[in-house]
């Protein structure tokens, strides 16, 4: 192992590391040489090299899980993955994995110091995308050779689950649902009508809503086009940002509800977004949850269903109208029709004592 300068005809001075790594499968002796512009960058990429190499001989590297994040897998992972999927990296790197587990050699890691990390987790939810985000990590140093196996894909011994956003309520048929969206279109802003219709009626997801153009909505053929998801991002990254949609199946053209297409009739047809602010710009997901918020204050006798559950809401009413499950999985844009049946399918006390009669 070596670290040699040299300089350029330029004359600009560069590090050539050299490590001797052992033999390739084909017998032949394995050398390694890279060329670096800093004597910096050069002692990392020497660490780097005699933890492969001793990881191969079956000793501990010499590189900490921080040295491996900052100096090989963030110049990676920064160019391939969407700013929503970074936002998230960071927070766990910096708020969880590094406090915990970056000042340990790599190949020390071990399944009982990843269990203290998750200990320290108050809620289901987050342990999972702390051990999510060290999987990935591990994953990619395995892939470079540092070390032999991925001890986050060990099971874990998780923590509870947190409070959920979701309060519960859901309208069960399509007269509550047709109630709720007559108070709302006397009563709310214009954005704030837009995303209930579509929640009530078509059943998006609230970061579909967002993004959908006036384009995606025909009136002629009755169907709506979902093609994006507008989503929250770092203010690092714009504040908000459009990216695809959830799942491959999540992309989809859908009939358009007889009640959402009468509701439109009257709407002046425009350019761009469906749902703008008050400047004229697509709505934000934060700026839409303290709409909604606002009018559920201002409207104390309007029930309180969240954002997310008037996509419940529309399964469920569909189902009790008669709807096909496997329908309604397509629809909603589900990739496992099971997904529909365990989250969305909330049948009324009514609806299941009408049933446990039939027969």
């Amino acid at each position: 192992m070596s670290i040699t300068p040299r300089q350029l005809k330029d004359g600009t001075t560069v590090y050539d590391v050299r490590c001797y790594m052992g033999f390739k499968s084909d017998g032949t002796r394995d050398r390694r040489c890279i060329t670096v512009k800093t004597k910096r960058a050069a002692q990392l990429e020497e660490s780097k090299m005699i933890a492969e190499r001793d990881a191969m001989r079956g000793r501990s590297g010499k590189m900490t899980l921080s040295q491996y994040i900052d100096h090989h897998y963030w110049p990676v992972a920064r160019g391939r993955l969407a700013a929503t999927s970074l936002d998230t990296y960071i927070i766990e790197i910096d708020k969880r994995i590094k406090p915990n587990l970056g000042n340990v050699d790599i190949r020390d890691i071990n399944r009982k110091m990843i269990q203290r990390m998750v200990d320290k987790i108050p809620t289901r939810s987050v342990a999972r995308k702390t051990i999510g985000t060290l999987k990935t990590i591990l994953n990619e140093a395995k892939g470079d050779g540092l070390i032999i196996s991925n001890p986050a894909t060990a099971k874990f011994s998780m923590p509870p689950d947190g409070r959920k956003r979701d309060n519960g309520l859901v309208l069960t048929t399509f007269d509550q649902i047709d109630d709720f969206a007559a108070i709302v279109s006397q009563r709310a802003s214009q954005s704030v009508q837009r995303v209930v219709m579509l929640g009530v009626y078509q059943g998006l997801r609230p970061e579909e809503r967002y993004a959908l153009n006036w384009d995606d909505i025909d009136l002629e053929s009755q169907t709506i086009t979902i093609k994006e998801a507008y989503v929250m991002a770092s203010k690092e990254h714009g504040g908000t940002q459009l990216k695809a949609t959830k799942t491959e199946l999540s992309t989809r053209t859908i009939p358009m509800h007889p009640r959402l297409s009468a509701w439109l009739v009257d709407i002046p047809r425009t350019d761009g977004a469906f749902i703008k602010g008050v400047h004229g710009r697509r709505l934000s997901p934060s700026t839409s949850r303290k709409q909604w918020t606002r009018f559920l204050a201002d409207n104390p006798d309007v029930p309180p269903i969240t954002l997310e559950n008037m996509r419940h809401s529309f399964a469920t009413a569909y189902l009790a109208a008669g709807g096909r499950i496997e329908v309604l999985s397509k629809i909603l844009g589900h990739s496992n029709i099971q997904t529909t049946i365990n989250r969305y399918y909330r049948p009324s006390v009514d609806t299941l004592r009408d049933d446990i009669f039939i027969g």
